[in-house]
Order: structure tokens, then C-alpha cells, then sequence
């Protein structure tokens, strides 16, 4: 069953300033803002409210029941960020965070709200007690009044955390399956409602939550609109209640806290290589291998430090995986100590349940490269560390494309595709030229190959000779399939206006041949031979 936590920092604008005017803590606090030219007064801290300034009032009103009230202008960017910030960190409890923006806001006399799906990681807190305890307490040492509630679904939360009354503690967990009961006695302001449907209710004697569940839903629909009868199955668990996470989330989480932060490089490193040998477990157990991984670092102060590494291939291998993380550690701040890591893969591939051993020489190596590819990426970038890809063009110098070395997936490759010709039937030379190279090429007949060129200040006689190999340029692509200085050509001639014969300008035979010398060169000449314009040959490659 799901359980979810509604987090209530009624105080969050002012304890957020308080946070960086230490000395403004135990003094009274408001935060205004401009109505028709009339200060009034956003948020207050509790030092205010015991003082009786309320929030609403003038901020002239304020002063004259409390002259050495403290005030600062309401900055709801700065909030907003500041919240969606404080959500990030609670991702040490839950990979599932998101600020509540419905239960913050100018609504709530500047307060802030968090939801937590704790679904599945309460075990890694001991039970729901503990949970509940950890997270209150952690708000508490940051400066932030807290009150947390868990509840089956996100509605119960909501109104629970607002509306129950507090004695000796800031949390409560209501038991699972007794939503209903619990939600009964709560006033119907918990069911987040607009404040003219409230107050029809409560004109017709409908104050509290148990007043509607015993009514018909048809009834509440009719006399309220749809309004009040989705709200009610909501929180009820009749009706799901979706809630868009702060970042995208997976099972394949694990997570270790420390009693006291910890700080030297020796011990983050143990609890790297403990969370990975976790990792890997859930992973195998689910017949997955790790494509991408994410480190979080949590500290005392409210901060999150985050390291991801990725993988060239999918892995369980937890040592390969920890090192690849150990390697970045001097990018982390340690200097107030790291109370909590969390590892989560991102991505992920699936692999044979049982990681098999390498026991051919070339699949070791192959193992190693892997490792090596991994470890240069993570470190020097994956931009800086490439590899080879096939593409799906008969193009020679599109055949071929570089991709990071560390990558999810190959976008431009379907897997399947292969050359009509195979290279023992077409061979390709081990060394093509970055781009063709124009050269002066004399043919006895024009279908025949060249008998001499001249390259590069040299002239190559050929002996023998293979071809031709006939490449059409790629008609269904933007361009025709042409190179970029193909196409400036294209554009200024007037051939350009007759697709046909631009085709047959573009055309390309491809031949094989050796000079005196025993130099082999992939060499093809450009077009056909026509009234209007002579074909161009080109050296494209070398054969070694």
C-alpha cells in the first residue's frame, strides 16, 4: 500500500530569512507586501504571533501594537527556489520528492510544503516512527518549524498535517487502511477546497470531513459540483491523485545515513563501496546491469552534492562501479561532513541474472577496454572520449560516426542494418581521407579507370586496376545526400533546378588501383561525362 508524507513548514518565509539573519531569530519578524499602496503583513514568525501580530494586518496596524517588529519584503522567487532546493534534500529519505505548490504560497501566510513517497523505503529508516522522527528532527537542526504527517494517500496527509492538534510531538502516521477514521473529525478546509465552497458548506451545517464521507456522492455533486466529490475520493483513496516527482525516479535506489557526519575521504569511500555492492544485488536480482548512476550528498547544512558516471556497457560489476565514483571525490565539499549518501541508477540495461565469467583471452580484454573507457570518460569528459559507429548510409565518409564512448544508446544505428556488399566483396581501404581530394586524372576512354593522376604535386602510374563501384548520392535526404560543398556548388548552378541531372552530377564511381610503386589508392571519379560539364576525380583513401 502506498504511503505518502505531507511535509508543513508553517514558518518557511520567515525561518528562510532567519536562516541568513541569525540575528533576527528570536526578535519579531514580518514579511510585507504591496496591496493598493498598503503594506500588509505576508508572513510572521512565532515571536510575532505570540507578540498578537497576525498575518493580514497593516503593517502600520502592526506597529502600533508592536514598534520594534522586524521587517523585510516578501520575496516569492527566492521561496519558490528555496523550497524547490529543500525538496532536493529530502531526497535522502525518499528518491520521490516534489514541493507542494498548492500548499504554499501567499494562501498560507508564507508557508511551504513538501510531499515525500516513502513507498518502499521505510525499512531503510527502521519503521514509520523512526522515519517520521529522523526527518523532523533534521529540519529542526536546519532552523525550520516542521510537522509531518503519513497517511495512504496524499489528501489524508495534507489535511492531517494542518488540522490535527500537536501536543508532544510534530509527526503523526496514521495507520494504514484507517484514512477514513481519521479524516472524520478534520474540519472540511482540509480537502483543499476553494474558500466559497467552504463556505456553502458550512452554511448548510457540513463542517467537518466525516459529514460528507456519509453522504452520497451523487448528492455532494448535484448541491457542490465535482469539486468537493473528487477531493473526497482523493484523499479517501477512491480517486488517484498524481503527483509529478522533482526528478525522475526508479526502484534501483539505495540508501545509507550516519549517525554523525562524516568526513574523511577513507570512510565516504567504504560507504561508496557498500552502497554499490547494494546496488549491484537489486539490480541482479531484476536481471539489470547499470548504464548510468547517481550519487547524492547530503549535509548538515541543507546542501546536495551530486555525482554521475556513466558506463559504456551495462554493469554489475561494484568495484568498477565505486571507482568510477572514488575518482571524482575531490569535487565534493567535505568540510562540514556528509550525513547521508544515496545511489540510484538512472538508467539501466538488462543483463543475464548471473554475471558470467570472462574466460577467453579476447573476452577479457574486451572487459578491460570497457573498464578503461568508463574510468576515462567519468574523468575526462564524455564529450573528450569517443568511439566509432556505423550509420546507416552508403555515403563512405557518412558511413561512420563518432559517438561519446559512454552513451545509452545509438541513435543513428537500428543494429540490423547492413552494406549490400560485404568488404570481402568491396574492400575498403584502412586509411580514408577526412574529406576527397581533388587530383588530375587522365582516362583513356570515359567508363574507364585512370591510366596516371596527379596528387598532391605527384604523379602516380597505375599498373593494375579494380572497379568501378557505382554510389548514387542519397536522393531521399535533405540536399540530395550531398556534401555541404556539393550543395553550395548545386546552389549556384543552374543544374540545380533539375534534380534529375543533379543526381547524375553527384554520381560516384569508385575504383581500386596501384602504381608502379605497389601504392594502393581508392580513387573515383564524379559525375558523367556530358556535353555541358567534365567529371571530377578524387582520391578518397589508401589501402595499406
Amino acid at each position: 500500500m502506498k504511503r505518502v508524507i505531507s511535509l508543513w513548514l508553517p514558518n518557511f518565509a520567515t525561518d528562510r530569512l532567519c536562516r541568513i539573519r541569525p540575528d533576527w531569530l528570536d526578535s519579531p519578524l514580518a514579511l510585507v507586501r504591496e496591496n493598493s499602496g498598503t503594506l500588509i503583513l505576508q508572513a510572521i514568525n512565532t515571536t510575532a504571533y505570540r507578540a498578537g501580530i497576525r498575518a493580514g494586518m497593516t503593517l502600520a496596524d502592526a506597529r502600533t501594537i508592536l514598534p520594534e517588529l522586524h521587517i523585510s519584503e516578501t520575496d516569492t522567487e527566492a521561496e519558490t527556489q528555496s523550497l524547490t532546493l529543500i525538496a532536493d534534500w529530502c531526497s535522502r529519505f525518499s528518491p520521490w520528492t516534489a514541493p507542494d505548490e498548492q500548499g504554499s504560497g501567499p494562501a498560507f501566510a508564507g508557508g511551504g510544503s513538501i510531499w515525500l513517497d516513502v513507498t518502499g523505503c521505510i525499512h531503510l529508516f527502521g519503521d514509520e516512527g523512526a522515519l517520521m522522527r529522523d526527518i523532523t528532527d533534521r529540519f529542526a537542526k536546519l532552523g525550520f518549524t516542521a510537522y509531518a504527517a503519513m497517511a495512504d494517500t496524499p489528501g489524508a496527509a495534507w489535511a492531517i498535517v494542518r488540522h490535527n492538534h500537536y501536543k508532544r510531538r510534530r509527526w503523526i502516521a496514521i495507520r494504514k487502511g484507517q484514512t477514513s477514521n481519521a479524516l472524520a473529525p478534520i474540519p472540511v478546509e482540509g480537502l483543499r477546497l476553494m474558500p466559497a465552497t467552504v463556505s456553502g458548506l458550512q452554511a448548510v451545517g457540513l463542517h467537518q470531513i466525516g459529514d460528507l464521507i456519509a453522504l452520497p456522492r451523487t448528492a455532494l455533486a448535484d448541491h457542490f459540483g465535482s469539486e468537493v466529490t473528487d477531493r473526497l475520493d482523493q484523499a479517501l483513496g477512491d480517486r488517484p491523485e498524481p503527483i509529478s516527482p522533482l526528478a525522475p525516479t526508479n526502484p534501483w535506489y539505495t540508501h545509507a545515513s550516519f549517525s554523525e557526519p562524516i568526513s574523511q575521504i577513507e570512510n565516504i569511500t567504504d560507504a561508496i563501496y557498500n552502497l554499490t555492492k547494494d546496488l549491484t544485488l537489486i539490480l541482479e536480482a531484476d536481471g539489470l546491469g547499470a548504464r548510468r548512476l547517481i550519487l547524492c550528498f547530503y549535509h548538515p547544512d541543507g546542501k546536495v552534492n551530486k555525482l554521475q558516471v556513466g558506463t559504456s556497457k551495462a554493469s554489475r560489476d561494484a568495484d568498477h562501479l565505486a571507482r568510477l565514483f572514488t575518482s571524482k571525490l575531490d569535487k565534493i565539499e567535505t568540510l562540514f561532513g556528509i550525513d547521508a549518501i544515496t545511489l540510484a541508477a538512472s538508467t539501466h540495461e538488462e543483463l543475464s541474472p548471473t554475471q558470467t565469467t570472462f574466460k577467453q583471452q579476447s573476452e577479457k580484454q574486451e572487459a578491460n577496454i570497457a573498464a578503461l573507457t568508463d574510468r576515462l570518460s567519468n574523468k575526462l569528459g564524455n564529450k573528450n572520449v569517443v568511439r566509432l559507429s556505423l550509420k546507416e548510409s552508403y555515403i563512405p565518409e557518412r558511413a561512420v560516426i563518432e559517438l561519446p564512448a559512454v552513451t545509452n544508446k545509438n541513435p543513428d544505428t537500428t543494429g540490423t542494418w547492413k552494406p549490400l556488399l560485404s568488404s570481402f566483396d568491396r574492400p575498403r581501404p584502412l586509411r580514408l581521407l577526412p574529406r576527397p581530394e581533388q587530383v588530375e586524372a587522365v582516362a583513356p576512354i570515359p567508363d574507364s579507370p585512370p591510366v596516371m593522376f596527379r596528387w598532391r604535386k605527384k604523379l602516380f602510374k597505375i599498373e593494375r586496376s579494380d572497379g568501378p563501384e557505382r554510389i548514387t548520392p542519397e536522393w531521399w535526404n535533405d540536399g540530395l545526400g550531398l556534401l555541404e560543398t556539393e550543395q553550395e556548388n548545386a546552389r549556384d548552378s543552374h543544374l540545380a533546378d533539375n534534380p534529375s541531372t543533379t543526381l547524375q552530377e553527384n554520381i560516384r564511381d569508385y575504383y581500386r588501383v596501384e602504381d608502379r610503386q605497389g601504392q594502393r589508392f581508392w580513387v573515383y571519379r564524379e559525375g558523367v561525362y556530358n556535353s555541358r560539364k567534365q567529371p571530377q576525380w578524387y582520391v578518397h583513401g589508401i589501402f595499406g
